[in-house]
């Protein structure tokens, strides 16, 4: 079993992300503390966003972490237990919402589209979307 960083690295579905998360200087948390629970968007979740729209997130550092951080709930919560769970806080402070729908489990009507990457310091969900916060959310529009 390897980190959440080494898991995601070896993937190579995750790189948008990757990128992300060394711009946002956040590499060694995600490599060495936790354990954390990580709602991961995929290279395909990024194509959706606009070229502009992800610059904007990327180049405003406090934005980027409070967006990285929406993404991550501490503890590990596997897909079982993510059944019986309505919500988690995650490390921005906000709360995800957890729905079971007929099309799979739903982080604030996200599909998980791959479960229970299992790492030394947590585990990985993959989304189809990136996750917004209510205050980034606040900001854009």
């Amino acid at each position: 079993m390897k980190s959440i960083i080494a898991t995601l690295r070896e993937s190579e579905s995750f790189t948008t992300f990757l990128d992300l998360v060394r711009a946002a200087d956040m590499e060694e948390r995600l490599s060495s503390e936790g354990p954390y629970t990580i709602f991961v968007p995929d290279d395909d979740a990024f194509r959706e966003i606009p070229g502009p729209e992800l610059d904007g997130i990327r180049r405003d550092t406090d934005r980027l972490t409070v967006v990285l951080n929406y993404h991550i709930v501490p503890g590990v919560h596997s897909m079982i237990d993510l059944l019986g769970i309505r919500t988690l806080r995650s490390l921005q402070g906000e709360d995800l919402t957890i729905e079971v729908a007929s099309k799979g489990v739903l982080v604030n009507n996200v599909p998980v589209v791959e479960a229970d990457a299992w790492c030394t310091n947590g585990i990985c969900h993959a989304v189809s979307t990136l996750l917004l916060p209510p205050i980034a959310r606040a900001v854009e529009g």
